[in-house]
């Protein structure tokens, strides 16, 4: 699956000198974050957040609750393709550990993973801007998948409600089995496919090659939405499985 890798913008300084007073004087511009992220509530416990992501580093959330800054455990994550490419989706506990005034902002942390094989001039730590988290109808919702039927021995139909909320996207979800020949393995992995508009349902081919191990060959069907920036909540996800 295709990783973002964002990379640390320098500083630049630009110089008034030329302007019509003359005067020497330079000002800094200020340095872009070096993680892009974006963030709303779910509920009232979860909050999910968007970001950029360099698979150089391991990445962690903090919220800042009553001025005080904490580590939120990860509830779901998985990448999401947008429009602009894959980002990274989390979703997080501001919960854990009992009820508490809502986060007041969010942001997040990446660690250099095996910092000996990179030069010095890599970044240890890199972080995003603190984000104050949006309001919960920012995350839209996905429709109920309503059946999964076979057509054929090698087909199956599947079936959602129609969408709500004029969605950018609605994806049918698609876990399969997938022949990688780098590794010469067969294993699990999920499609995204987007929807035509106004579809409510996708017809989709069964992998039943025999080469297949056994505890590989499920078929698994959900649905999820993206608009405005924003995935429907990756918690409320319920797979319906398929056995070719």
């Amino acid at each position: 699956m295709p990783r973002r890798i964002t990379a640390a913008i320098a500083s630049c300084t630009l110089s008034l000198g030329a302007l019509a007073s003359g005067a020497g004087v330079a000002a800094a511009a200020p340095s872009a974050p070096a993680i892009d992220a974006r963030a709303a509530a779910v509920d009232r416990c979860s909050y999910q957040v968007v970001r950029s992501d360099d698979s150089r580093y391991a990445y962690s959330v903090r919220g800042v609750v009553a001025g005080s800054a904490r580590e939120l455990p990860v509830q779901k994550e998985d990448f999401v393709r947008f429009s602009g490419g894959w980002l990274k989706v989390a979703q997080v506990d501001a919960c854990s550990g009992g009820q508490g005034p809502a986060p007041e902002t969010l942001s997040v942390v990446g660690k250099l993973e095996n910092p000996e094989y990179y030069e010095p001039s890599v970044p240890r730590t890199i972080r995003s801007d603190a984000v104050k988290p949006g309001a919960s109808s920012l995350i839209p919702k996905a429709p109920a998948l309503t059946s999964v039927t076979r057509l054929d021995a090698a087909t199956v139909r599947v079936t959602w409600e129609p969408a709500q909320g004029n969605p950018d996207r609605v994806l049918l979800m698609e876990r399969k089995p997938f022949y990688s020949s780098e590794i010469d393995l067969w294993h699990p992995y999920t499609f995204q496919r987007d929807a035509p508009a106004g579809a409510t349902s996708m017809d989709r081919k069964l992998e039943r090659n025999p080469g297949v191990p056994p505890a590989s060959r499920s078929h698994a069907y959900w649905m999820r939405v993206i608009k405005g920036g924003f995935v429907s909540d990756l918690r409320a996800e319920k797979p319906t499985a398929v056995e070719p």
